[in-house]
């Protein structure tokens, strides 16, 4: 009995702790938001301040379940941060952007490292710091990328490609850290004498072995990623329900964060992963838009509870080493990404605004010090994580300024030469990105393999969508298909018309659709509650594009329009005037057969 009230107060203990980092989170948000600041350095100050407030009054709070909750929301946030980053939109420049991300994020470690061993930290340990504070936000800056509509731009695809790369990079930085912990806990020296000691018995094989095994699981849940997941996804697509494809992606993300943790690898790089995996597969955008809702909530309890961590007692002690460290990494982070994006033949002014927003720590550097940290193999102290978690924290909190300072400083480089020894039109023609977009979506091309512009966008491919689409064809038009039935998708699209799966109101699916770039969308459904939920969001997404919408009942017309449709077809009212002209035309040809038949309107007299 005393163990189900146990257990009882601990969901207790979750939920109530869950309610306090949620309603904190929205109260100071909603206030910061009223200073135009932006929302994650906001749930981070709302975790400094909870922790505060609980300090002074003595409230009790569980280490245990704030880290449960701050676990699970790590791994979904690596899932939805792994499902947007598709390696097909980095094609273009590729050598070019390998360039920029490889050197600037090595350069930082490079750097970072002695600067770090300056402060009286061990070399492994100022490496895994150094790792760690090489990292940039993806979800800050991504955030910040899509709410200004600067994915296009050269620096937004900078910074999206350096990010990409820098987010493979963990991965490898997370592998590394179990030898760094051997390094740190045996000495150079004795690492030295036991590798040699190791070669020549049976320790050797054993360390071989596990490696193998973790490299040949990692392996083999990528080929079944790469070749199991679109069947199983597809499959899932066929009902109909649209919520079995989500269920099935979240079980996913959370089967291979246990599948990498088995392997002696972080949950958090199995769930970011999966999300790669699943980024290449024609659910992405879906999936994307469906998890959209669940994502912020997550990043809404991460990121205040990364506030949480905060040692206030640390902070004070060490303040000077925090400010002198936070003001060394944003200025080496800043100079080698803006140099390595100028020398991979950027111009200056994209550079400069590339190196000023991704100069902050992200949440892969919190993933990496909870990793350098672990009781299993810990490289840093708590000490160590505590001030570099601050450093994260405050140049999270920072980010937006010096991501607007970036912008601000750009029109004083604008005389100055571009790298002579490379020319990267990914990197330098602010149109380049349109054209790179098109080509990375493939369903934002013509039949033809043009880029899809000043285009008509079709929800749903029933009778009616059909008949709009020849219609189209006939005038000339382009058009692009967006539609919820897998065996539609892929036997329009074997037919070479462009097509997009997904749910038109979707916002992800409106982007990729290209709602910013079309001249009229046209609901052809037979869902009246779907073409309201469509024209709100089609609205939001473009406030000038023409709407066309079909609905059963006049009063949803009604409703469709209040709702931003421009153009409404009632099918009672259609139905109505086409069976009277149609009825009509019968009776006049059945009466014009039977002969002495009276003819309305015809003459009396013979």
């Amino acid at each position: 009995m005393h163990l189900l009230l146990g257990a009882a107060d601990s969901s207790h203990a979750v939920v109530f702790e869950l309610m306090v980092i949620l309603a904190a989170a929205a109260g100071v948000t909603m206030l910061l938001r009223r200073l135009h600041l932006a929302a994650i350095p906001g749930y981070l100050i709302t975790g400094a301040l909870l922790g505060l407030i609980g300090a002074q009054l003595n409230i009790p709070t569980s280490d245990e379940n704030i880290a449960s909750i701050s676990n699970l929301a790590i791994i979904l946030l690596m899932f939805t941060i792994g499902l947007h980053l598709d390696l097909d939109g980095i094609r273009t420049g590729l050598m070019h952007i390998l360039l920029v991300g490889v050197a600037s994020t090595t350069g930082v470690v490079l750097t970072m490292w002695p600067l770090a061993m300056l402060f009286g930290l061990p070399a492994p340990a100022a490496i895994a710091v150094g790792m760690a504070l090489s990292m940039s936000s993806t979800a800050v800056v991504f955030r910040i990328l899509q709410q200004r509509r600067e994915m296009n731009t050269a620096h937004g695809r900078v910074c999206f490609a350096v990010l990409v790369v820098q987010d493979l990079m963990a991965l490898v930085f997370l592998a590394l850290m179990p030898p760094l912990a051997d390094w740190s806990g045996v000495g150079l020296s004795g690492m030295v004498a036991e590798v040699e000691q190791a070669t020549k018995g049976s320790k050797a094989l054993a360390l071989l072995a596990a490696g193998a095994a973790g490299i040949g699981g990692i392996a083999l849940m990528i080929a079944v990623g790469r070749y199991v997941l679109p069947r199983l996804l597809t499959e899932a697509a066929r009902e109909s329900s649209a919520e079995t494809p989500l269920v099935l992606a979240a079980a996913v993300a959370l089967g291979a964060a246990i599948v990498t943790s088995a392997l002696g690898f972080s949950p958090e790089l199995g769930a970011f992963l999966a999300g790669f995996l699943l980024a290449s597969t024609p659910f992405k955008h879906q999936l994307a838009g469906q998890l959209a809702p669940m994502r912020d909530l997550f990043m809404a309890v991460f990121f205040t509870a990364v506030g949480l961590k905060l040692d206030l007692g640390v902070i004070a002690g060490y303040w000077w080493v925090i400010a002198i460290g936070l003001v060394l990494m944003l200025s080496v982070k800043a100079v080698l990404i803006a140099l390595s994006t100028w020398a991979a033949g950027s111009t200056v002014p994209t550079a400069v605004a590339s190196g000023f927003a991704l100069a902050e720590a992200g949440e892969f550097s919190l993933v990496l010090l909870a990793a350098a940290a672990s009781e299993d193999h810990p490289i840093i102290s708590g000490d160590v994580q505590a001030v570099a978690i601050s450093m994260v924290v405050v140049s999270l909190v920072l980010t937006p300024g010096l991501y607007n300072a970036g912008q601000k400083l750009r029109p004083r480089f604008m005389k100055w030469k571009t790298a002579g020894w490379f020319a990267s039109p990914a990197l330098r023609d602010e149109t380049h990105g349109a054209a790179v977009r098109a080509k990375r979506e493939g369903s934002l091309t013509t039949p033809a393999g043009k880029p899809l512009s000043h285009h008509v966008i079709i929800a749903g491919f029933g009778i009616v969508g059909r008949n709009m689409a020849q219609h189209f064809e006939v005038a000339g038009i382009n058009y692009l298909i967006v539609e919820l039935n897998p065996a539609t998708v892929r036997k329009q699209r074997a037919l070479g018309r462009s097509i997009v799966f997904g749910d038109i109101s979707n916002p992800e699916v409106l982007q990729s659709a290209g709602i910013e770039c079309a001249n009229a969308v046209v609901l052809t459904v037979p869902d009246d509650d779907a073409t309201l939920l469509a024209c709100r969001a089609i609205r939001a997404a473009a406030p000038t594009i023409f709407i066309a919408a079909r609905t059963s009942y006049l009063s949803r017309a009604i409703r469709a329009t209040e709702l931003g449709a421009d153009h409404v077809v009632v099918e009672e009212i259609a139905t109505a005037e086409a069976m009277s002209k149609q009825v009509l035309h019968r009776i006049f040809q059945h009466l014009q057969n039977q002969p002495g038949a009276w003819i309305p309107g015809a003459s009396a007299e013979p």
